[in-house]
């Protein structure tokens, strides 16, 4: 099952009402599904530019492309 959109919209507005981003792991858990499916859904989120993830050590940041 393709989980993308699920994803894209709840990380979006996680980081909209709380200004960061939660974990593959904590959204998984929050949406109820596997841990790589969130990775997989990121991955194809970052392929079709609608998500760009910069990681510096200790903090990582999402800025999302609508």
């Amino acid at each position: 099952m393709d989980y993308t959109d699920k994803v894209y919209n709840y990380m979006k507005s996680f980081m909209e009402e709380n200004g960061f981003s939660q974990t593959a792991r904590e959204i998984a858990m929050e949406l109820g599904i596997l841990e790589n499916d969130v990775k997989a859904a990121m991955d194809k989120l970052k392929e079709a530019g609608r998500i760009i993830i910069t990681e510096i050590p200790r903090k990582t940041t999402i800025e999302f492309r609508d």
